[in-house]
Formats: C-alpha cells, sequence, structure tokens
C-alpha cells in the first residue's frame, strides 16, 4: 500500500513540474511572439488568414478574433522559411537547456486546436469527448471553467499529460452545430490525417465561436 502512495504521489510531482514548465513556456512563445517577430510577417500572415477564412480585407478583428488569429499565427502559420512561428522561436532560443525541452516541443509541434465534445465540467477539468473517435479524457486547465452545457463543442489547444490532457490555449465554444456538420464532412472527404487536416483547417470552423471564460 505504501509504495502504492508512493508511486501515486510521484507520479503527481511530475506531472505538477511538467505543467509548471510548460505555463512558463507559454508566457515565453508570447513575449517572443508580441516582441521579436517582424510585424511585416504578421501583416503577410492576416493577409493569407482573411483569404483562408474568406474575410473581406481591411475587417478589424474582435479581441476573441485576435486570440484566434494568434494561435493560429503562432503554432499554424508557415513562413517563406517552410517553418511554423513557434518552430522559429526554439531554432533561435537562447539560455540554458531544460532535460523538458525536447519533449515539450515536439507536444507543443504537434498540437492541434480541436474539437471536444463536453461531457461535464468539474472546477479547471473538462470531461470530453474527442469529437472524431469518442474517446473520453479529461482537459486540464489553469482556472475555473464556467458551466457549459453537455455535449457543447469546445476547440482548444492541448498536449497529453501524464493522466489526460493540459490546455494550452484559450478556450473556444462553437454553437453552431453547421459548422461541426460541414467539419466532419470535409474531413471525411479528405485523404489526409485528422490532426493535419485541423492543423490547416481548425480555425476556419472555430472562428465564429465564443470564449469560454
Amino acid at each position: 500500500m505504501n509504495n502504492i502512495v508512493y508511486l501515486h504521489n510521484l507520479r503527481e510531482e511530475k506531472e505538477n513540474q511538467l505543467v509548471s514548465f510548460v505555463s512558463k513556456h507559454i508566457s515565453a512563445t508570447h513575449m517572443y511572439v508580441e516582441r521579436q517577430v517582424n510585424i511585416r510577417e504578421k501583416v503577410k500572415a492576416k493577409h493569407i488568414f482573411s483569404e483562408q477564412i474568406s474575410l473581406e480585407k481591411g475587417v478589424v478583428f474582435s479581441s476573441l478574433q485576435e486570440k484566434l488569429f494568434n494561435d493560429w499565427f503562432t503554432y499554424d502559420y508557415v513562413t517563406i522559411s517552410g517553418m511554423t512561428i513557434y518552430q522559429n522561436y526554439i531554432k533561435n532560443a537562447n539560455g540554458q537547456k531544460h532535460p523538458l525541452d525536447s519533449v515539450v516541443h515536439a507536444l507543443f509541434m504537434a498540437s492541434v486546436l480541436e474539437p471536444f465534445k463536453v461531457i461535464k465540467t468539474v472546477g479547471e477539468n473538462i470531461h470530453a469527448k474527442k469529437l472524431l473517435t469518442g474517446e473520453e479524457c479529461v482537459i486540464k486547465t489553469d482556472r475555473k471553467v464556467e458551466e457549459v452545457a453537455p455535449s457543447s463543442i469546445l476547440f482548444l489547444r492541448s498536449i497529453p499529460l501524464l493522466d489526460g490532457q493540459l490546455c494550452v490555449s484559450n478556450i473556444f465554444i462553437q454553437q453552431d452545430d453547421t459548422l461541426i456538420d460541414a467539419l466532419l464532412t470535409e474531413y471525411k472527404k479528405s485523404s489526409e490525417s485528422w490532426r493535419t487536416f485541423l492543423k490547416k483547417y481548425s480555425i476556419k470552423y472555430s472562428w465564429t465561436s465564443q470564449s469560454v471564460k
């Protein structure tokens, strides 16, 4: 029994260390995007982005839309060098390397803005099903999530933990069921993997969503 308790505590400690490291990594990434990325790159990205989701030129984004754009710009937009902004950040990162760097970097590069169907919310945790497979999971967040109706569709970016998923983005609720149906229909017509499809097109189906507090 003591061994079981020890293993549980050790697992919990390691997960807490990972969550803490990821939180600092997200802050550092956001700071890089805000302070180091050339403004012309962002202007160019907004032009490409607007074409991709059929927005009129010169449309001013709302604060929510800016959050969605910045998520896409950081992790999914590909620069002329063939790399994402996040990959450029990793390439140019200075300072002492951490043992968790390679693992966390790989997880973030593989992450996508993914749709989940809510089962229930409990405190800071979202119990949900992955939209495509129906696989159940617990998504851990850094704040208490307001109650969201069961079967609601949430878009969020997450990485796997030792137990469950860790949300590493803002959380968006899509209330337009026709867009979700369209997403699944278009995916089934596609020859791409689910993650590749979401990497390219998830923003299109989450653009009219609302923020979850």
